[in-house]
């Protein structure tokens, strides 16, 4: 639930809070399928102790990147994050947890470009990953790429996002109002309607509702300053239906 003063900026920390809680539910899933062996013979360096030692040397620098890049992470050094996970993706390029763990440090930084670089990494490796699907979108709305944002945004509806109930109630916001600018009033309404069923009267939900009853398709930051109040009324009646 969104709190009643809840800004851009908390909604961006909101959101990457709800990350770090998701996680285990969200990459969670059934073991791949066992593969066979190739049929080729070993190479000469694989059956070779220098081969081994090699493989071994890189296990250990990946396990001492994840280890440097989680103490980074829970401290906030978010460049510092960043820097180590991108080490151990270049070790390991199937790690999708690198790539997300990426994605949400430079979305807290609000470098959303490279945040949506990131979780395009974690969909390619886990297309079905609905919380990677609501990060996309919210980078894409902070881009003002809304038509990708609003596809990317009901994919995770679809898809859901895990155990991360605040990163579902920014996203849905944010779908809510793309909805309204895009003249789908009766969809905004119906989407900002889930939040006064939890009694979440957040006054940004409380405009948003406002601008869809009025049918007016603007976002809440294009909204004129003199017809705020109007636009507020409106929405409060609506909450109360």
């Amino acid at each position: 639930m969104m709190g009643s003063r809840t800004s851009p900026r908390r909604m961006v920390s909101l959101a990457c809070a709800a990350a770090v809680t998701c996680m285990a539910s969200v990459f969670a899933g059934p073991p791949p399928p066992a593969q066979k062996p190739p049929a080729s013979t070993p190479s000469a360096a694989a059956k070779s102790p220098a081969g081994r030692g090699h493989g071994a040397s890189s296990a250990a620098d990946f396990d001492r990147l994840i280890k440097e890049a989680t103490a980074a992470r829970q401290r906030e050094r978010w460049e510092d994050a960043i820097a180590l996970y991108a080490k151990a993706v270049r070790l390991k390029p199937q790690f999708v947890e690198g790539y997300w763990y990426q994605g949400t440090a430079y979305y807290t930084l609000e470098k959303y470009e490279r945040a949506e670089d990131a979780f395009r990494a974690v969909l390619r490796l886990a297309p079905d990953n609905g919380a990677a699907h609501a990060f996309l979108g919210l980078c894409e709305f902070a881009l003002k790429d809304y038509a990708r944002s609003v596809s990317d945004l009901l994919r995770s509806r679809t898809l859901g996002v895990g155990d991360a109930p605040e990163l579902a109630s920014v996203s849905r916001y944010h779908l809510a109002v793309l909805m309204a600018r895009a003249e789908q009033f009766e969809q905004a309404l119906e989407t900002l309607g889930e939040f006064a069923a939890t009694g979440d009267d957040n006054a940004r939900v409380i405009e948003a509702m406002g601008i869809a009853t009025l049918r007016m398709p603007l976002l809440p930051a294009e909204l004129p300053g003199d017809r705020r109040e109007m636009v507020l009324m409106a929405g409060r009646a609506s909450y109360m239906m």
